[in-house]
């Protein structure tokens, strides 16, 4: 009997594992190819790019191929050369940009509008803050060589993005920095690797991975509306919380990055480009950078001066490829850099 059982579950076990690869091999060749994870877990920020990958990410309006170089930054269309100064761009997924056509990406459409005159490079990541933008400068960027800083900030997204109480259970970890003023703060780093990270990075390598997060996120919010607990939904421009705190965590970041740059004793330019539609939120930002010395642009009205839209794609709210190149011309016209 015990033998039977045995045998039983080997053979629902080999079934399984079976139907798992056959289902993987199907979604690979199939019109329902999803998107592999892009990133790893990392100590330092808590997720990072994986180095030397391709993927694709898809929805019903692009299917886009990314490629990730061996330092995890999205590839550029030129080789380094050593001979000339860095550009760094710092940002969420807008300049991150998967979705986009590498060739066409901020940091390769502004190598072309500069005619090569910088080597730019693409240290943005989906999912972070200036907090966290923070850590990257600090720990991942090599300021050697850097002549410029650029710092994309969308100030309603960013405020909610740099307190922790706003992360998912389910995403995946990263570092936090906590301000009790703007020269005092600590660093939260990320929890560490746990064996439900070391599964996700294993996983996130196929098919498979996007179709399960789409399930447990179902189990997740069929168990919160079961038990009668309302979804939380947020308006970014009407927000009526108390967000001193963001605003502190947020103007915090940038007043450590722009201390750090001046520490680099280097002659590094911290430049920040601010994307909003609430004027609140820019004059608030507005005055404050004036008080940093920080120079900035309001993409808004730069784009809509020039008579221009800032426009995505039309199933996703991120910048489309035409966007990218037209931010890389403005930046070029308007002397933001030299």
């Amino acid at each position: 009997m015990f033998k039977v059982k045995i045998k039983q579950i080997s053979i629902v076990l080999l079934s399984s594992v079976f139907a798992l690869i056959s289902f993987e091999f199907f979604l690979n060749f199939s019109p329902f190819v999803s998107n592999t994870s892009p990133v790893r877990y990392d100590e330092k920020v808590g997720m990072w790019h994986k180095e030397n990958y391709v993927g694709y990410i898809q929805d019903e309006c692009y299917k886009t191929k990314y490629i990730f170089d061996h330092q995890g930054l999205q590839k550029n269309v030129y080789n380094y050369d050593k001979t000339k100064k860095d550009v760094i761009l710092l940002g969420a997924s807008m300049i991150e940009a998967l979705m986009v056509k590498n060739k066409n990406i901020i940091h390769n459409s502004l190598a072309r509008e500069f005619n090569r005159k910088y080597n730019f490079m693409n240290y943005a990541l989906a999912g972070s803050g200036p907090t966290q933008q923070y850590v990257i400068l600090k720990d991942k960027v090599n300021l050697e060589n850097v002549k410029y800083v650029i710092h994309f900030i969308e100030i309603e997204g960013d405020l909610l993005d740099v307190v922790s109480a706003n992360l998912s259970p389910l995403a995946r970890p990263k570092v936090f920095v906590e301000f009790s003023s703007l020269n005092d703060y600590r660093i939260v780093p990320p929890r560490d690797k746990t064996i439900v990270d070391t599964i996700g990075d294993f996983l996130g390598n196929y098919q498979l991975y996007n179709y399960l997060k789409k399930v447990i996120y179902h189990i997740k919010d069929s168990h919160v509306i079961k038990n009668n607990k309302p979804i939380k939904k947020t308006d970014n421009n009407n927000h009526t919380d108390d967000l001193s705190t963001n605003w502190l965590f947020i103007k915090g970041a940038i007043h450590q990055i722009n201390n750090l740059l001046k520490l680099a004793d280097k002659n590094i330019e911290y430049r920040i480009i601010l994307t909003s539609n609430n004027n609140k939120n820019v004059t608030d930002m507005e005055k404050f950078l004036k008080f940093e010395n920080i120079k900035y642009m309001h993409l808004n009205n730069i784009f809509k001066n020039n008579g221009m839209d800032l426009r995505g794609f039309k199933c996703d709210t991120h910048w489309n490829d035409e966007t990218h190149k037209n931010i890389a011309k403005l930046i070029n016209i308007s002397s933001f850099i030299n």
